[in-house]
């Protein structure tokens, strides 16, 4: 599980200087509503998904030590 957590983490941070490069030559109230709208939910969402997957993992490692 800690494999597509740290891959969901690095698209993050690679989508965060893919805009941040965006940025400098898009720079207009439509940008910054693009922003408002897509992509700040979407690292909301990235970030509530990555800490549910922790939970499930360690939910999962705890089931693998009670069957052994």
């Amino acid at each position: 599980m800690n494999g597509p957590i740290t891959q969901l983490d690095s698209t993050l941070k690679r989508l965060h200087q893919r805009w941040e490069q965006t940025q400098s030559v898009w720079n207009d109230p439509v940008s910054r509503a693009f922003e408002q709208d897509y992509l700040i939910p979407l690292e909301q969402q990235v970030l509530v998904t990555q800490r549910e997957m922790e939970r499930l993992a360690q939910v999962i490692a705890q089931a693998r030590r009670r069957v052994k």
